[in-house]
């Protein structure tokens, strides 16, 4: 008898084990935050966003939770968040994990569409958005943490980029621009984020007005330890 309880008690205690839950169901915390004041040369897409990640070939041992975000004249707004746990295969089915990642995929895109369209904001509240959303990643315990900005970054509310004396103080003196940011957003340390600002200039104009400031947030950010990308496209090694 007593032979089999601990069979029973073992055999119980692996299947609880297999069942267990992980305890981080998301190994990748995404952040995408999409310019709703300026019209974008590009809007992010599922397909842009997802493809880094290669869920087609490898669907289990990967959760995924992306939050969707706008920039707009407030410092509050509204937070959409898709998750994809993780799961194990020796417990799940493929067939339904399948299904389970393109609901996923499905999901983002059309919580994505959105954020298409140029809404008449007056104001562009960018460098505290960023640092709102930069402090909440910090803080979450994934092992993969991205942050994704697709904005031309043109601040126009206290500091304003469109000013063209503002523009010639942040290639001058940006340390000055960067006091005044952060004397009212102060960062933490962002060790473990990369930080990726996604906007492709239309013109050679355009060009010349967008690098000097995404120069600025680099600096400011690699600062603070973060990994700092100035790209046209999310991508991954």
């Amino acid at each position: 008898m007593k032979a089999i309880s601990l069979y029973i008690t073992v055999t119980l205690s692996i299947v609880l084990i297999g069942c267990k839950k992980p305890s981080n169901r998301y190994d990748t915390a995404m952040t995408v935050m999409i310019d709703e004041t300026d019209q974008l040369p590009v809007y992010p897409t599922s397909q842009t966003l997802l493809a880094p990640f290669k869920l087609a070939d490898n669907p289990w041992q990967q959760g995924l939770q992306i939050t969707l975000v706008g920039i707009t004249d407030k410092d509050v707004n509204t937070a959409k968040v898709v998750s994809l746990p993780k799961e194990d295969r020796l417990t799940g089915n493929i067939t339904v994990r399948r299904a389970k990642v393109q609901r996923f995929v499905t999901d983002v895109q059309a919580n994505l569409s959105q954020f298409d369209s140029t809404r008449n904001y007056p104001h562009s509240i960018i460098f505290r958005a960023i640092e709102h959303q930069a402090t909440i990643l910090a803080k979450r315990s994934s092992r993969h943490r991205y942050l994704l900005v697709y904005s031309n970054l043109r601040e126009n509310s206290e500091v304003n980029f469109y000013n063209p004396q503002t523009l010639a103080v942040l290639q001058q003196h940006p340390d000055l621009i960067k006091k005044q940011f952060e004397t009212n957003s102060p960062l933490p340390s962002l060790k473990g984020i990369q930080i990726w600002f996604l906007f492709a200039p239309k013109s050679y104009r355009e060009n010349n007005l967008y690098i000097p400031i995404a120069r600025f947030y680099e600096q400011v950010y690699k600062a603070h330890d973060a990994d700092v990308h100035i790209e046209t496209q999310f991508s991954l090694p």
